[in-house]
């Protein structure tokens, strides 16, 4: 079974555009992408490699995401 793991970031669609500019992860080569539901909400979301310890839940998403919002105005 493939490994998922999910990082939830919602708001506006400026908001999220700067995120995704801006996250990085601390332990893999992650890339990252929006998409927008069914509803018109945006979602970043992130795609870690396989064998990253945030991707397998070891580790906790909450440094780099707090590093991409610092990074944004």
């Amino acid at each position: 079974m493939e490994l998922r793991h999910s990082s939830l970031v919602a708001g506006p669609a400026d908001l999220i555009a700067l995120f995704v500019a801006n996250y990085r992860c601390g332990h893999c080569a992650s890339e990252t992408e929006t998409r927008t539901d069914d509803h018109g909400n945006p979602h970043l979301l992130i795609h870690h490699d396989a064998g990253c310890p945030v991707l397998e839940g070891t580790l906790s998403s909450l440094p780099d995401t707090l590093r991409a919002a610092r990074s944004t105005p």
